[in-house]
């Protein structure tokens, strides 16, 4: 589902997910400003917000479940399953918020302020527990540190359908580019990819956007991706080299980049602000090797 968010050129960026069985599931709530879309979403698939039972989170970033606190207030019957890491967070969200605004500026205003969630509503998630919603659909969380500490994967082993969250990367307009923002950890991502691998999907829906085939073959480009940024970024530092001129030689080193030039100014604005976080979390671990 996209929630429509209200900010110019975010239009498709932002992927929650309506997992249905006999009870259902919502993944990725999306930022506050976000609430209002996703209801409306949800209404638009039949689906009422006490039909709602629990709300997956895959990661506790702004984008991704800044509007939980807000979202659970709508959503009587609902449970919200998070890392064990991110509950403190979302009963006490200030650091999370501080955090926020020190990273993305105006952007986490644009996303809107994270309210607390009641630790009674919380379900902290183990590797490997299951998410039973009844006729035939189970999915299995998966510990996916790297991205955020705090990551994890849901898999649907019936349909070998992988929802990623950002473990896998972003995928803007089919093509796939790293996430690694501040503090990004190389090595936790490339184990998380590994595991993932393992799992052998077919298809794979991301964070930021859309559901995809050919799931195993996308993480293995993903993976690729990852050494050849994080090498491009270690020679350009050593170069002393700045971030708008590491950005030009990923251009140059990773075609697929290309889709840059094809984006509207709203657009091209958003991914600029993404990518020089990732390549601040890049640089991160460059300079400590």
């Amino acid at each position: 589902m996209d929630p429509h968010l209200p900010i110019p050129g975010y239009s498709r960026f932002i992927g929650s997910y309506l997992i249905l069985g006999d009870k259902n599931a919502v993944i990725d709530p999306g930022p506050a400003a976000a609430k209002s879309g996703l209801l409306s979403a949800l209404a638009r698939a039949g689906v009422q917000p006490e039909d709602i039972h629990y709300v997956v989170l895959t990661h506790i970033h702004i984008d991704h479940a800044g509007g939980i606190g807000e979202l659970i207030t709508e959503l009587p019957n609902a449970a919200v399953i998070a890392h064990s890491r991110a509950r403190p967070h979302l009963v006490d969200p200030t650091a999370l918020w501080n955090a926020s605004l020190k990273t993305l500026g105006d952007l986490a205003m644009k996303y809107g302020p994270i309210a607390p969630v009641p630790g009674n509503r919380i379900v902290e998630a183990a590797d490997h527990m299951q998410i039973d919603l009844g006729g035939g659909t189970v999915l299995e969380i998966y510990l996916t540190p790297g991205h955020a500490i705090h990551h994890l994967s849901l898999f649907d082993n019936a349909t070998r359908i992988l929802i990623a969250g950002e473990a896998a990367g972003v995928c803007v307009n089919g093509v796939i580019r790293p996430a690694t923002p501040p503090p990004f950890k190389l090595e936790e991502t490339m184990a998380s990819i590994d595991r993932l691998i393992e799992l052998e999907p077919n298809k794979i829906c991301y964070g930021h956007f859309g559901c995809y085939d050919d799931g195993l073959g996308r993480l293995k480009l993903y993976k690729e991706k990852l050494i050849l940024w994080h090498e491009t970024i270690i020679s350009e530092i050593a170069r002393g080299t700045g971030p708008e001129a590491i950005l030009q030689a990923l251009k140059e080193k990773d075609p697929d980049l290309a889709y840059l030039d094809k984006m509207n100014k709203d657009e091209y604005a958003r991914e600029l602000v993404l990518l020089n976080n990732s390549i601040y979390g890049m640089a991160g671990i460059a300079q400590r090797s």
